[in-house]
């Protein structure tokens, strides 16, 4: 399948009054095979999962005034672990790399050496757009992979 282009995408830090958009967008969400059960299917384990991810640098994508697509940084050590969620609506139209750029920018400015990502090794789609981004294998198996971007 094509890739489609998305009218326009905007990027941001989440916000506070961004909440009910998010906990909506992840309601209706349809994980891709591979996602390893996030996110969680259960509104109350749901609601668990993202306060956890409050923790980190929380960035949501926004077309045409909806949210569709939210990735976080979450600092482990002197790295950042990144992980990125786009709404079945909007998939294949830029928004993981939207994401991703900022995601680079802000944790660049927050002085981390490296962003990583762990993917399923079958997510096809997503192992190309790390490597055409500029992340690198550190380890693959039969079910899963590490790619990391340094950023100094």
């Amino acid at each position: 399948m094509a890739a489609q282009t998305a009218v326009e995408v905007k990027v941001r830090r989440l916000t506070d009054k961004d909440w009910p958009l998010l906990e909506r967008m992840y309601a209706t969400f349809t994980p891709l095979a591979g996602a390893k059960g996030l996110p969680p299917p259960g509104s109350t384990e749901r609601s668990a999962w993202l306060n956890k991810l409050a923790e980190g640098i929380n960035l949501v994508a926004f077309v045409e005034d909806r949210l569709a697509g939210h990735l976080v940084l979450l600092p482990v050590g002197n790295a950042a672990e990144l992980t990125c969620f786009v709404h079945q609506g909007y998939r294949r139209r830029g928004l993981a790399t939207s994401l991703t750029q900022t995601a680079v920018e802000e944790a660049r400015a927050a002085g981390f050496r490296r962003v990583f990502v762990f993917i399923d090794t079958h997510n096809v789609g997503a192992r190309r757009g790390l490597l055409k981004f500029g992340f690198r294998p550190v380890w693959e198996d039969l079910e899963e992979g590490e790619y990391v971007y340094r950023l100094g």
